[in-house]
């Protein structure tokens, strides 16, 4: 970095860094595992490369924001994905799969059930569909409710709501076989 591009970008930490942390620490990022020095890094070296690219532009407060913004949003999104567990290994040094080998019929089977379980799905109210599809997909309630915009017991009542009706439209289509 150039000395002048420095200068800039310290003159704008002094004017707007206090308004940028508290923007920052107003988004409880610590639920989400996410350090604010971390964020606060981010829109530093987002404004620095900006300021690099363009040596004269003029960053109003508001610039500055969307880049707070826009980088507490890839943070959230980062700290959301899911790392792979690793596949249980046998003496063998192989991969152990339960459930494989059924043969051909039960992966028919396997197949409509699948099949049944998508209809029943789509067949809820899309109020109750979204939250109960992030909890089959392995997301706390917590988590459901926050990525829903619903409060914790909201999120619970729907996704409870949403098995049982899932659960009765299986019982009526003659599959009545599955673990709770």
């Amino acid at each position: 970095m150039d000395r002048a591009t420095q200068l800039r970008l310290e003159q704008m930490l002094a004017r707007f860094g206090a308004r940028m942390r508290a923007q920052i620490e107003s988004n409880r990022l610590s639920q989400h595992g996410i350090d604010v020095e971390d964020v606060e890094q981010e829109v530093r070296i987002r404004l620095w490369k900006t300021l690099e690219r363009d040596p004269n532009a003029e960053l109003p407060a508001s610039y500055i924001q969307r880049t707070v913004a826009s980088a507490l949003i890839d943070a959230v999104r980062r700290a959301q994905v899911r790392p792979t567990e690793a596949l249980p290994e046998t003496e063998e040094g192989l991969v152990d799969l339960p459930g494989l080998g059924h043969g051909p019929d039960r992966s028919t089977l396997d197949a409509q059930h699948i099949a049944h379980l998508r209809v029943c799905m789509q067949a809820l109210p899309v109020r109750r569909r979204l939250p109960l599809q992030l909890y089959l997909q392995g997301y706390a309630l917590q988590e459901v409710a926050d990525l829903t915009d619903l409060t914790l017991d909201s999120a619970r009542k729907l996704v409870y709501r949403g098995l049982d009706e899932i659960k009765q439209r299986l019982r009526v289509l003659g599959m009545d076989n599955f673990d709770d």
